[in-house]
């Protein structure tokens, strides 16, 4: 399997990475089947977390034998040094390893808990005094909001950064994965067969977790079968400026799906760049959330997230069934205006939500 640069990192690792977050609801055993098969087939990358069940434990007594043919990332919730540190200490036991490739700071999706974690006593100082220890190589930071992930990849202190990135997920190719190009911080993808609808995360294809496998919509976008949709989405994210797709998986039939995908790897055909071009209409929403609370209950990102998927990627059974769902349609809107100071890009709010309950209810 191909691999690519790890940024700044100089690690080289598989373009396709084993994301650990399922396997915790495999037994001992048949975790560690799927966890050897993904290192035969060429994954050398492993992403894990202390959140993900037992996740590490798993992923240590699968690769024990074969750790320094392995690179191994994982993560700490915390947001304290002495929390921070502890966990590192922890995951060092359960992953059977005398040091983490890279340990991240999971889940900073807004500035204020950025600032905690990386000012005086956060876990970012936990991190820095790991590394000075040998027991750490790296620092990361995850997270699902771009604009956050940004900020805290300027500030020099991280050599890689993970965010999801799919067919319908794109914020982050806007400035994140340029700026972190620019400063040769290395980019993991996550979730590059999931789509955020409104406070779900659903795969796209199948064999896996799936609301949405069976959806006609997403046939018609990435093909009519698992195996080539599974194709096209990775090829896709693989197509940008980015080391590795972390995959989450929980079976040989998966691994040796996703595996197969990367080994095939190929570059876009003119048809799929077609149909897969950015076709933004003016001023989108990038899905930071600013904009909330809204005092009348409506949940503006994913209502405008909806109306993208229907309007810029044509799947408008599939953006009219979400929004079907949602508590609080669009017209509830009382044009107050407080969202429209909120965000950043200084999008036309009140006019965006007229034109997806037009077109969506």
């Amino acid at each position: 399997m191909q691999r690519r640069r790890f940024g700044r990192t100089n690690l080289h690792i598989s373009i396709i990475g084993f994301g650990g977050t399922w396997i915790s609801e495999l037994s001992i055993d048949e975790a560690k089947r799927v966890v050897r098969r993904a290192f035969e087939v060429g994954i050398s990358y492993f992403d894990t977390a202390k959140l993900d069940g037992d996740s590490e434990e798993k992923i240590g007594a699968a690769l024990e034998d074969v750790r320094g043919k392995c690179v191994i990332a994982t993560k700490t919730g915390s947001r304290t040094q002495s929390e921070a540190y502890s966990d590192i200490k922890s995951s060092l036991k359960r992953l059977r390893t005398d040091r983490l490739d890279v340990i991240q700071i999971h889940g900073i999706d807004d500035c204020k808990t950025l600032e905690k974690a990386s000012g005086p006593g956060g876990s970012l100082e936990a991190c820095k005094k790991a590394r000075s220890e040998g027991l750490v190589n790296f620092i990361g930071i995850t997270g699902h909001k771009p604009l956050v992930l940004a900020e805290a990849i300027r500030t020099n202190e991280f050599d890689t950064v993970l965010v999801p990135i799919n067919v319908v997920t794109r914020q982050a190719l806007e400035e994140l994965v340029p700026l972190a190009k620019s400063l040769d911080v290395g980019v993991a993808a996550m979730k590059p067969l999931s789509a955020k609808t409104s406070n779900l995360i659903t795969c796209l294809y199948k064999p896996s977790l799936s609301l949405i496998s069976d959806e006609s919509d997403l046939k018609n976008l990435l093909g009519q079968d698992s195996a080539s949709r599974v194709g096209r989405a990775l090829k896709f994210v693989l197509e940008q400026d980015v080391s590795t797709a972390v995959v989450g998986l929980k079976s040989v039939e998966e691994v040796e799906i996703a595996a197969n995908a990367g080994k095939e790897l190929r570059g876009l055909t003119i048809y799929e760049k077609e149909i897969l071009k950015d076709n933004f209409m003016e001023g989108y929403c990038r899905d930071c959330g600013l904009c909330l609370p809204c005092h009348q209950g409506l949940n503006i990102p994913a209502i405008l997230r909806f109306y993208m998927f229907y309007k810029n990627y044509n799947l408008k059974n599939w953006g009219k069934k979400l929004y079907k769902g949602l508590e609080v349609a669009a017209d509830k809107c009382t044009k107050c205006g407080e969202c429209l100071p909120k965000c950043p890009y200084g999008l036309p709010i009140i006019e965006m939500l007229v034109k997806a309950y037009a077109e969506l209810r």
